[in-house]
Protein backbone atom coordinates (compact mmCIF):
# COMPACT_ATOMS: atom_id res chain seq x y z
CA UNK A 1 0.00 0.00 0.00
CA UNK A 2 2.63 2.18 0.68
CA UNK A 3 4.98 1.47 -2.08
CA UNK A 4 1.70 2.12 -4.53
CA UNK A 5 0.93 5.61 -2.51
CA UNK A 6 4.37 6.59 -3.48
CA UNK A 7 4.65 5.33 -7.14
CA UNK A 8 1.49 7.47 -7.72
CA UNK A 9 3.04 10.55 -5.68
CA UNK A 10 5.94 10.23 -7.83
CA UNK A 11 4.14 9.70 -11.20
CA UNK A 12 5.51 12.12 -13.84
CA UNK A 13 8.52 12.57 -12.27
CA UNK A 14 12.03 12.25 -13.09
CA UNK A 15 14.77 9.87 -11.36
CA UNK A 16 15.80 13.69 -9.50
CA UNK A 17 13.36 14.47 -7.34
CA UNK A 18 15.02 17.31 -6.04
CA UNK A 19 14.55 19.21 -9.43
CA UNK A 20 12.43 22.34 -8.45
CA UNK A 21 9.77 20.64 -11.40
CA UNK A 22 9.60 17.49 -9.83
CA UNK A 23 8.80 19.52 -6.48
CA UNK A 24 5.50 20.71 -7.81
CA UNK A 25 4.70 18.02 -9.60
CA UNK A 26 5.18 16.04 -6.01
CA UNK A 27 3.08 18.31 -3.85
CA UNK A 28 0.22 18.69 -6.81
CA UNK A 29 0.02 14.65 -6.91
CA UNK A 30 -0.51 14.80 -2.68
CA UNK A 31 -3.19 17.60 -3.40
CA UNK A 32 -5.03 15.16 -6.08
CA UNK A 33 -4.49 11.96 -4.07
CA UNK A 34 -5.75 13.40 -0.81
CA UNK A 35 -8.30 15.89 -1.44
CA UNK A 36 -10.48 13.68 -3.38
CA UNK A 37 -10.16 11.66 0.17
CA UNK A 38 -11.43 14.26 1.91
CA UNK A 39 -14.57 14.91 -0.64
CA UNK A 40 -15.51 11.60 -0.55
CA UNK A 41 -15.93 11.70 3.72
CA UNK A 42 -18.07 14.28 2.78
CA UNK A 43 -19.71 12.53 0.16
CA UNK A 44 -20.54 9.45 3.05
CA UNK A 45 -21.30 11.82 5.43
CA UNK A 46 -24.19 13.17 3.16
CA UNK A 47 -24.52 9.65 1.36
CA UNK A 48 -28.86 10.33 2.31
CA UNK A 49 -29.30 13.09 -0.06
CA UNK A 50 -27.29 11.19 -2.90
CA UNK A 51 -30.09 8.30 -2.17
CA UNK A 52 -32.58 10.30 -4.66
CA UNK A 53 -33.42 10.33 -8.30
CA UNK A 54 -30.43 11.62 -10.30
CA UNK A 55 -33.23 14.56 -11.45
CA UNK A 56 -33.62 15.47 -7.95
CA UNK A 57 -30.13 15.94 -7.28
CA UNK A 58 -28.68 19.70 -6.65
CA UNK A 59 -26.17 21.50 -8.44
CA UNK A 60 -23.94 21.48 -5.61
CA UNK A 61 -23.69 17.95 -5.06
CA UNK A 62 -22.10 17.27 -8.23
CA UNK A 63 -19.66 19.70 -7.45
CA UNK A 64 -17.43 17.11 -4.75
CA UNK A 65 -17.91 14.82 -7.94
CA UNK A 66 -16.60 17.15 -11.04
CA UNK A 67 -13.69 18.18 -8.53
CA UNK A 68 -12.96 14.50 -8.02
CA UNK A 69 -12.74 14.05 -11.84
CA UNK A 70 -10.72 17.28 -12.24
CA UNK A 71 -8.21 15.89 -9.57
CA UNK A 72 -7.51 12.57 -11.31
CA UNK A 73 -7.54 14.01 -14.65
CA UNK A 74 -4.42 16.46 -12.96
CA UNK A 75 -2.68 13.06 -11.81
CA UNK A 76 -2.89 12.05 -15.85
CA UNK A 77 -1.08 15.07 -16.73
CA UNK A 78 0.94 14.61 -14.44
CA UNK A 79 1.89 11.37 -15.88
CA UNK A 80 2.30 11.90 -19.08
CA UNK A 81 4.27 15.24 -18.77
CA UNK A 82 1.56 17.91 -19.28
CA UNK A 83 1.62 19.00 -15.17
CA UNK A 84 1.61 22.89 -15.76
CA UNK A 85 -1.73 22.74 -17.81
CA UNK A 86 -3.56 19.94 -14.82
CA UNK A 87 -2.07 22.91 -12.48
CA UNK A 88 -3.32 25.62 -14.13
CA UNK A 89 -6.98 23.73 -14.25
CA UNK A 90 -7.33 22.40 -11.01
CA UNK A 91 -6.16 26.00 -9.23
CA UNK A 92 -8.68 28.14 -11.70
CA UNK A 93 -11.53 25.61 -11.20
CA UNK A 94 -11.40 25.09 -7.29
CA UNK A 95 -12.82 28.77 -6.36
CA UNK A 96 -15.12 28.78 -9.36
CA UNK A 97 -16.07 25.48 -8.03
CA UNK A 98 -16.43 25.95 -4.44
CA UNK A 99 -16.86 29.60 -3.84
CA UNK A 100 -18.53 31.30 -7.04
CA UNK A 101 -20.81 28.21 -8.13
CA UNK A 102 -22.16 27.84 -4.78
CA UNK A 103 -22.82 31.64 -4.11
CA UNK A 104 -24.93 32.13 -6.97
CA UNK A 105 -26.60 29.26 -6.89
CA UNK A 106 -27.49 28.97 -3.48
CA UNK A 107 -28.14 32.94 -2.72
CA UNK A 108 -25.29 33.29 -0.76
CA UNK A 109 -25.66 31.46 2.50
CA UNK A 110 -24.61 32.89 5.68
CA UNK A 111 -21.78 31.04 6.41
CA UNK A 112 -20.14 32.03 3.24
CA UNK A 113 -19.49 35.84 4.51
CA UNK A 114 -16.52 33.37 6.27
CA UNK A 115 -16.25 30.40 4.25
CA UNK A 116 -15.53 32.73 1.20
CA UNK A 117 -12.59 34.88 2.88
CA UNK A 118 -10.86 31.43 4.33
CA UNK A 119 -11.77 29.44 0.78
CA UNK A 120 -9.97 32.14 -0.87
CA UNK A 121 -7.20 32.05 1.45
CA UNK A 122 -6.62 28.66 1.30
CA UNK A 123 -6.63 29.28 -2.40
CA UNK A 124 -3.53 31.28 -2.02
CA UNK A 125 -1.74 28.75 -0.22
CA UNK A 126 -2.87 25.75 -3.12
CA UNK A 127 -1.11 28.82 -5.86
CA UNK A 128 2.00 28.95 -3.94
CA UNK A 129 2.25 25.28 -3.62
CA UNK A 130 1.86 24.62 -6.80
CA UNK A 131 3.56 27.16 -8.45
CA UNK A 132 7.34 28.27 -8.33
CA UNK A 133 7.80 32.22 -7.96
CA UNK A 134 11.38 31.41 -9.35
CA UNK A 135 10.94 29.28 -11.93
CA UNK A 136 6.98 30.21 -13.28
CA UNK A 137 7.20 33.89 -12.11
CA UNK A 138 4.46 35.10 -14.55
CA UNK A 139 2.11 32.43 -13.71
CA UNK A 140 2.83 33.22 -9.88
CA UNK A 141 1.75 36.12 -9.64
CA UNK A 142 -0.95 36.15 -12.16
CA UNK A 143 -2.59 33.86 -10.09
CA UNK A 144 -1.75 35.81 -6.78
CA UNK A 145 -3.07 39.02 -7.83
CA UNK A 146 -6.43 36.73 -9.50
CA UNK A 147 -7.01 35.69 -6.26
CA UNK A 148 -6.39 38.64 -4.40
CA UNK A 149 -9.02 40.69 -6.78
CA UNK A 150 -11.17 37.75 -6.19
CA UNK A 151 -11.65 38.51 -2.21
CA UNK A 152 -11.85 42.20 -2.92
CA UNK A 153 -14.51 41.76 -5.11
CA UNK A 154 -17.08 39.28 -4.07
CA UNK A 155 -16.26 40.19 -0.66
CA UNK A 156 -17.42 44.27 -1.70
CA UNK A 157 -20.07 43.04 -4.39
CA UNK A 158 -21.26 40.59 -1.43
CA UNK A 159 -21.71 43.33 1.00
CA UNK A 160 -23.12 46.11 -1.58
CA UNK A 161 -26.24 43.47 -2.78
CA UNK A 162 -26.86 42.72 0.84
CA UNK A 163 -26.89 46.04 1.71
CA UNK A 164 -29.19 47.00 -0.84
CA UNK A 165 -31.55 43.89 -0.07
CA UNK A 166 -31.32 45.02 3.04
CA UNK A 167 -29.47 42.10 4.87
CA UNK A 168 -26.92 43.17 7.39
CA UNK A 169 -25.29 40.99 9.89
CA UNK A 170 -22.97 41.29 12.27
CA UNK A 171 -20.42 39.86 10.78
CA UNK A 172 -20.38 41.95 7.35
CA UNK A 173 -21.86 45.28 9.67
CA UNK A 174 -18.85 45.52 10.92
CA UNK A 175 -15.83 48.14 10.14
CA UNK A 176 -13.07 45.32 10.07
CA UNK A 177 -14.63 43.06 8.65
CA UNK A 178 -12.75 43.56 4.86
CA UNK A 179 -9.01 44.49 7.16
CA UNK A 180 -9.21 41.43 9.35
CA UNK A 181 -9.65 39.43 5.82
CA UNK A 182 -7.13 41.26 3.30
CA UNK A 183 -4.70 41.19 6.72
CA UNK A 184 -5.53 36.81 7.17
CA UNK A 185 -5.31 36.67 3.47
CA UNK A 186 -1.87 38.70 3.92
CA UNK A 187 -0.60 36.49 6.96
CA UNK A 188 -1.21 33.38 5.10
CA UNK A 189 -0.01 33.75 2.00
CA UNK A 190 3.36 35.46 3.27
CA UNK A 191 3.46 32.42 6.04
CA UNK A 192 2.92 30.05 3.04
CA UNK A 193 5.60 31.54 0.90
CA UNK A 194 8.24 31.75 3.98
CA UNK A 195 7.76 27.89 4.35
CA UNK A 196 7.59 26.70 0.79
CA UNK A 197 10.35 29.47 0.00
CA UNK A 198 12.28 27.62 2.98
CA UNK A 199 11.55 24.26 1.73
CA UNK A 200 12.95 25.14 -1.86
CA UNK A 201 15.93 26.70 -0.76
CA UNK A 202 16.54 23.27 1.25
CA UNK A 203 16.20 21.24 -2.03
CA UNK A 204 18.29 24.05 -3.79
CA UNK A 205 20.98 23.06 -0.60
CA UNK A 206 20.36 19.53 -1.40
CA UNK A 207 20.68 19.77 -4.93
CA UNK A 208 23.90 21.83 -4.98
CA UNK A 209 25.55 18.94 -2.20
CA UNK A 210 24.15 16.34 -4.16
CA UNK A 211 25.76 17.75 -7.42
CA UNK A 212 29.46 18.50 -5.28
CA UNK A 213 28.94 14.95 -3.79
CA UNK A 214 28.79 13.28 -7.28
CA UNK A 215 31.91 15.04 -8.38
CA UNK A 216 33.19 14.47 -5.53
CA UNK A 217 32.46 10.32 -6.09
CA UNK A 218 33.66 11.07 -9.84
CA UNK A 219 36.70 12.93 -8.90
CA UNK A 220 36.96 9.77 -6.51
CA UNK A 221 36.87 7.18 -8.98
CA UNK A 222 39.36 8.92 -11.15
CA UNK A 223 42.11 8.88 -8.49
CA UNK A 224 40.79 5.35 -7.73
CA UNK A 225 41.48 4.60 -11.39
CA UNK A 226 44.80 6.31 -11.58
CA UNK A 227 46.30 4.93 -8.48
CA UNK A 228 44.94 1.16 -9.89
CA UNK A 229 47.07 2.08 -13.24
CA UNK A 230 49.85 3.06 -10.65
CA UNK A 231 49.72 0.18 -8.56
CA UNK A 232 49.88 -2.15 -11.52
CA UNK A 233 52.49 -0.30 -12.56
CA UNK A 234 54.17 -0.63 -9.22
CA UNK A 235 53.23 -4.53 -9.66
CA UNK A 236 55.32 -4.39 -13.28
CA UNK A 237 58.24 -2.57 -11.65
CA UNK A 238 58.21 -5.10 -8.51
CA UNK A 239 58.41 -7.88 -11.05
CA UNK A 240 61.03 -6.54 -13.00
CA UNK A 241 63.02 -6.05 -10.31
CA UNK A 242 62.71 -9.26 -9.10
CA UNK A 243 63.64 -11.06 -12.40
CA UNK A 244 66.60 -8.32 -12.31
CA UNK A 245 67.31 -9.89 -8.43
CA UNK A 246 66.85 -13.03 -9.93
CA UNK A 247 69.40 -12.75 -13.06
CA UNK A 248 71.69 -11.13 -10.93
CA UNK A 249 72.21 -13.75 -8.23
CA UNK A 250 72.39 -16.07 -11.03
CA UNK A 251 75.19 -13.65 -12.31
CA UNK A 252 76.94 -13.72 -9.51
CA UNK A 253 76.75 -17.46 -9.05
CA UNK A 254 78.21 -17.72 -11.93
CA UNK A 255 80.76 -15.29 -11.13
CA UNK A 256 81.44 -17.23 -8.22
CA UNK A 257 81.88 -20.37 -9.96
CA UNK A 258 84.20 -19.19 -12.39
CA UNK A 259 86.57 -17.30 -9.72
CA UNK A 260 86.39 -20.69 -7.58
CA UNK A 261 87.39 -23.04 -10.78
CA UNK A 262 90.35 -20.48 -11.32
CA UNK A 263 91.05 -20.77 -8.06
CA UNK A 264 91.18 -24.57 -8.56
CA UNK A 265 93.40 -24.18 -11.39
CA UNK A 266 95.98 -21.55 -9.43
CA UNK A 267 96.04 -23.97 -7.18
CA UNK A 268 96.91 -26.75 -9.20
CA UNK A 269 99.12 -24.61 -11.14
CA UNK A 270 100.83 -23.71 -8.06
CA UNK A 271 101.03 -27.55 -7.11
CA UNK A 272 102.77 -28.17 -10.28
CA UNK A 273 105.18 -25.45 -10.05
CA UNK A 274 105.82 -26.11 -6.67
CA UNK A 275 106.20 -29.86 -7.07
CA UNK A 276 106.31 -31.48 -10.41
CA UNK A 277 108.06 -28.28 -12.20
CA UNK A 278 110.46 -27.41 -10.18
CA UNK A 279 112.04 -31.60 -9.58
CA UNK A 280 112.42 -31.55 -13.26
CA UNK A 281 114.41 -28.14 -13.35
CA UNK A 282 116.47 -28.89 -10.39
CA UNK A 283 117.40 -31.94 -11.45
CA UNK A 284 118.37 -30.22 -14.75
CA UNK A 285 120.51 -27.50 -13.48
CA UNK A 286 122.27 -30.12 -11.28
CA UNK A 287 123.47 -32.58 -14.22
CA UNK A 288 124.33 -29.57 -16.31
CA UNK A 289 126.80 -28.06 -12.86
CA UNK A 290 127.86 -31.74 -13.19
CA UNK A 291 128.54 -32.27 -16.66
CA UNK A 292 131.48 -29.13 -16.60
CA UNK A 293 133.31 -30.98 -14.29
CA UNK A 294 133.10 -34.73 -14.60
CA UNK A 295 135.30 -37.06 -17.45
CA UNK A 296 134.37 -37.27 -20.98
CA UNK A 297 133.04 -40.83 -20.58
CA UNK A 298 130.73 -40.16 -17.83
CA UNK A 299 129.21 -37.32 -20.24
CA UNK A 300 127.26 -39.28 -22.30
CA UNK A 301 125.90 -40.72 -18.77
CA UNK A 302 125.34 -37.21 -17.94
CA UNK A 303 123.33 -36.40 -21.30
CA UNK A 304 121.30 -39.50 -21.03
CA UNK A 305 119.92 -38.39 -17.87
CA UNK A 306 119.59 -34.71 -19.03
CA UNK A 307 117.61 -36.27 -21.88
CA UNK A 308 115.23 -38.05 -19.54
CA UNK A 309 114.76 -34.84 -17.51
CA UNK A 310 113.93 -32.89 -20.32
CA UNK A 311 111.36 -35.08 -21.39
CA UNK A 312 109.70 -35.13 -17.56
CA UNK A 313 110.02 -31.67 -17.76
CA UNK A 314 108.51 -31.33 -20.79
CA UNK A 315 105.27 -33.89 -19.73
CA UNK A 316 104.93 -32.03 -16.60
CA UNK A 317 104.81 -28.75 -18.87
CA UNK A 318 101.84 -30.61 -20.98
CA UNK A 319 100.05 -30.94 -18.20
CA UNK A 320 100.43 -27.54 -16.80
CA UNK A 321 98.97 -26.37 -20.24
CA UNK A 322 95.84 -28.53 -20.63
CA UNK A 323 95.19 -26.99 -17.02
CA UNK A 324 95.55 -24.01 -18.43
CA UNK A 325 93.62 -24.33 -21.53
CA UNK A 326 90.81 -26.49 -19.76
CA UNK A 327 87.63 -24.04 -20.28
CA UNK A 328 85.38 -23.31 -17.30
CA UNK A 329 82.46 -24.60 -17.22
Amino acid sequence: MQRLLFNIISQGTSKDHFDPDNQRIIYTNIIYVSLPIVYLIFIAIDFKDYLVPVTSLKWDQFIFVVEIAVCGTGLYLNKIGHSVIGRLIFILTWPILFHLIPIWHLQTPSDYYLAYPLGIIFHSVLIQMLFSIRHERVLYFFLMGVNFIMLLTVVIVLRYFDEEDGIINDLTADKYYLLDIVLYWLLFSLLSYLLVNSVDNLISKLTTANTLIAEQKEEMATINEELSETNQSLQVVNQKMANLNDALEMKVQERTREIEERNEKLESYAFYNAHKLRGPYCRILGLISLRKIVEVEEKEEIDRLLDKCMLELEQVIREIQEIVDQPID
